[in-house]
């Protein structure tokens, strides 16, 4: 698994335990929990998760400890049933370290700005305009 180029995560949540598909996933981008909306990497993932590669569609799967798998018997989405075993730590070291640097580069923009004005190009209208037209529906 190549942790520079973004991959298929299959991850079950350490807070509910429902397995979270995220396409496209890389270090650094997101990992929220479509049922409970924990943040799935806060959790000490390197105790308490396995990490599996499928050999057939490179998808990892970061799975508890206690959810039965066999390499060769369980099977990925796409049918396959060979998996490559990963270091799970060399996993968790790169999200926390990707973490981290986009905290730096957020902290470091010096054109961020939250009370940032709407663009010039938006059009100017009156804010309540928009609720009091009539939507039609008779």
């Amino acid at each position: 698994m190549n942790l520079d180029t973004p991959f298929d995560l299959l991850m079950e949540c350490g807070g509910c335990g429902l397995e979270n598909l995220i396409s496209a996933f890389s270090p650094g981008a997101p990992a929220i929990c479509n049922q409970c909306r924990e943040n799935m990497m806060a959790y000490d993932i390197a105790v308490t998760h396995q990490g599996h590669t499928c050999d057939s569609c490179e998808r990892a799967l970061l799975l508890k400890n206690e959810t039965d798998f066999v390499n060769g018997e369980s099977e990925c989405q796409c049918g396959g049933q060979s998996f490559t075993e990963f270091d799970i730590r060399v996993f968790t070291d790169r999200v926390s370290k990707a973490e981290k640097e986009a905290l730096v580069d957020a902290d470091d923009d010096p054109n961020f700005d939250w009370c940032r004005p709407a663009p010039d190009h938006v059009a100017k209208e009156d804010y309540n305009e928009i609720f009091d037209d009539d939507p039609g529906f008779s």
